[in-house]
C-alpha cells in the first residue's frame, strides 16, 4: 500500500475542527428542539417584513421568481410585506401593480395580503447620484433609497475592477458630494429610508453621521457581514449607537451556493452584541439557485429559535423594527 492510499485527509486539523463543529451543533440541540414546529416559525413571521428581497425583473442577477410570486408566497405564510430591491430600475414603479394583483389573490384564498414596497438603487441604470430620480421615486411613494451597489466605487475596488468611472460618495476632503446632499434632503423631506448599500466603511460612517445631522431618522445598513461590505463588530456597535439599523441577511449570513464562506454562528453573536433593538432580519434572496425568499425567512427564524432566541426578540427584528423603518407605526 502506498502513502497516497493510506493518507487520511479527514485527520487534517482543518477538517477535524470542521467535523467537531458540525457534530457539536447537531448534538447540542438534540431533544431541546424536537418540538420546534412549523407553527412556531409561522407565529414569529406573522406580520413580518422582508426588508431586502430581489425578484424578476432585474436582468443584472439571476432572479428565479417575480415580484408577484414573491409577494404571494409571503401572503401564504402570513407575512406583512416585502421591500423589493433591484439593481437596475426603481421598484417603486412596479410595486403598485404587484399590490393590485396580490390583493385579488389574497381575497381568493381568504388571507390578508402581504404588501410590496419599493424604492431605488442609485446605480447608473437609474441615473446614479441623480436627485431627480429620487424625487420621482418619492412621488411614487417609494420607501427606500439605496446608494450605489454594483456601480459603487468601493464595490469595484473590492472585486479589483480597474475601471475609473464608478460612483464615489465623498470628495477628496471626505465630505459628501453635492448631489448626494440633495438626495439626502429629499430622503429627509419624505421620511424615506437611507441605505449606504455597497459603500465602504468610511463612507458609511460619513454618510450616516451627516444624515443624522440633517435629521434623517431611518438608516439601515445592507449586509455588513458580507464580504464586499464587511465591518468589524466594533464598527457595527459604533454605527448603531449613531442610530443605524444593521441588516442580518440570510444570503450573507447563512452559507449557500453563492456565498459559502460565511460563519452562521457569527450573525447570532452580532445580534446578541448589538441587541435586537438595533437589527433587522431580511432574506436578500430571490436568486434561482437558492431557496425562495419566504423559505429563507422561515429557515432564518428556525435557526434562531433552535439556538434559543426568544420569539419576542426575533419579532422585534422582523416586525417591529421594519414597521418603524417603513413608517407604518
Amino acid at each position: 500500500m502506498s502513502k497516497r492510499e493510506y493518507f487520511e485527509l479527514s485527520m487534517e486539523q482543518e477538517w477535524r475542527d470542521d467535523t467537531h463543529r458540525a457534530y457539536e451543533t447537531i448534538e447540542s440541540m438534540g431533544e431541546s428542539v424536537r418540538l420546534l414546529s412549523e407553527d412556531d416559525v409561522l407565529e414569529v413571521l406573522d406580520g413580518a417584513f422582508d426588508m431586502h428581497v430581489h425578484a424578476y425583473p432585474d436582468p443584472l442577477i439571476d432572479t428565479g421568481w417575480d415580484q408577484v410570486q414573491v409577494t404571494k408566497m409571503a401572503t401564504d405564510i402570513g407575512m406583512g410585506g416585502c421591500n423589493f430591491k433591484a439593481h437596475t430600475f426603481p421598484t417603486a414603479a412596479t410595486v403598485p401593480f404587484v399590490n393590485m394583483i396580490v390583493k385579488d389573490y389574497a381575497e381568493q384564498i381568504g388571507k390578508k395580503p402581504a404588501v410590496a414596497y419599493g424604492g431605488i438603487v442609485l446605480n447608473y441604470f437609474s441615473g446614479g447620484l441623480n436627485p431627480d430620480s429620487v424625487e420621482m421615486v418619492a412621488r411614487l411613494g417609494g420607501k427606500t433609497v439605496w446608494l450605489p451597489s454594483h456601480d459603487s466605487a468601493h464595490h469595484n475596488r473590492v472585486i479589483s475592477d480597474p475601471g475609473t468611472n464608478w460612483i464615489e460618495l465623498l470628495d477628496e476632503k471626505d465630505e459628501i458630494l453635492p448631489d448626494l446632499r440633495k438626495i439626502m434632503e429629499i430622503v429627509k423631506a419624505n421620511d424615506m429610508i437611507l441605505d449606504p448599500c455597497h459603500a465602504s466603511t468610511k463612507q458609511r460612517f460619513v454618510v450616516t453621521r451627516e444624515a443624522i445631522k440633517m435629521g434623517i431618522k431611518k438608516i439601515m445598513l445592507t449586509h455588513p457581514n458580507w464580504n464586499v461590505t464587511k465591518m468589524t463588530m466594533d464598527q457595527m456597535i459604533e454605527i448603531t449607537k449613531m442610530g443605524a439599523y444593521v441588516g442580518i441577511f440570510a444570503y450573507g449570513d447563512i452559507p449557500n451556493y453563492n456565498n459559502p464562506n460565511c460563519d452562521p454562528q457569527y450573525f447570532m453573536e452580532c445580534i446578541k452584541t448589538l441587541s435586537p433593538d438595533h437589527c433587522f432580519i431580511a432574506s436578500d434572496l430571490g436568486t434561482v439557485i437558492n431557496v425562495p425568499p419566504s423559505e429563507g425567512m422561515k429557515l432564518f427564524v428556525r435557526i434562531l429559535l433552535a439556538n434559543g432566541f426568544k420569539k419576542s426578540d426575533i419579532r422585534k427584528m422582523v416586525v417591529d423594527n421594519p414597521r418603524y423603518l417603513l413608517g407604518l407605526d
